[in-house]
């Protein structure tokens, strides 16, 4: 009987990248990963904040051969979140946000892309000047 790898195994390095909004992105979608191979997933989305007000940014996936844009859901952002103090940094890999996430044998949350699939955000409504939110994300390949 043939045995399978039941554990998924990083093997070209994980890579965290930060990608900032602010008053001048508008509501413009934005890169937050782009996979080099066709079998990667991302582990984390951590989102702060240093708006006055909640937030909404659109999680989506752009084909970039294609054009297509998919939805793949809202993900709400608290005020201050992740830079007051007093509300914590925004796990963007939420089922309270996205029902449809994975969870992996150790009860994490996970998006498996294929490349030319980019992971992209927008806010949904302007940022006022001097506010940041900052979409910070973690990813990697397991292709052999």
């Amino acid at each position: 009987m043939a045995s399978y790898n039941e554990i998924v195994a990083f093997t070209k390095g994980v890579g965290v990248r930060p990608v900032s909004f602010t008053s001048d992105d508008g509501v413009n979608a934005k890169q937050t990963y782009a996979p080099a191979d066709p079998a990667s997933r991302i582990n984390f989305l951590a989102i702060s904040s240093t708006a006055s007000s909640q937030k909404y940014l659109q999680l989506q996936l752009h084909n970039v051969v294609s054009g297509e844009v998919a939805s793949l859901g809202i993900i709400t952002v608290p005020a201050g979140a992740g830079t007051n103090g007093s509300v914590p940094i925004v796990s963007g890999l939420n089922r309270g946000n996205l029902p449809w996430l994975q969870i992996d044998s150790d009860g994490n949350p996970f998006i498996d892309i294929n490349y030319n699939m980019n992971l992209e955000m927008k806010v949904l409504s302007a940022l006022s000047a001097g506010e940041t939110i900052t979409v910070t994300t973690s990813g990697g390949s397991y292709a052999a």
